[in-house]
């Protein structure tokens, strides 16, 4: 069936009127889980590194525990990693963001019934 309206909508949390966690700011969690570092994550998303470190920046002081943790250089060089409590808090955002979207496919179904 040929659906011609369509709702757009992405999942943001907001804290305190400022955008905490947004499908980008996770995409480069997730990045810097599975490569380690922030440097990585902000090339592969075509970021800067001053840019990818201000979100982190953001995202560490919004949260009520470190989400991020960088390691300094050393013999191996320095990276990051995600925390404890980050690794949780992308689960979450994970859990959170099946439901929207079954919400959403919900509401578009409404939509399509209204718009017939």
């Amino acid at each position: 069936m040929h659906r011609p309206y369509k709702i757009v909508s992405q999942l943001e949390i907001d804290k305190n009127g400022g955008c905490f966690l947004n499908p980008r700011r996770v995409e480069l969690l997730q990045l810097i889980l599975e490569r380690g570092s922030i440097l990585a994550a902000s090339k592969e998303l075509r970021m800067s590194y001053q840019q990818a470190w201000a979100i982190i920046k953001e995202i560490n002081t919004a949260a009520p525990l470190p989400v991020v943790s960088r390691q300094r250089g050393g013999t191996h060089g320095g990276g990051a990693v995600l925390t404890n409590f980050g690794m949780k808090m992308l689960e979450r955002y994970a859990a959170i963001q099946q439901k929207y979207a079954q919400m959403l496919l919900d509401l578009d179904d409404d939509l399509q019934e209204l718009c017939v």
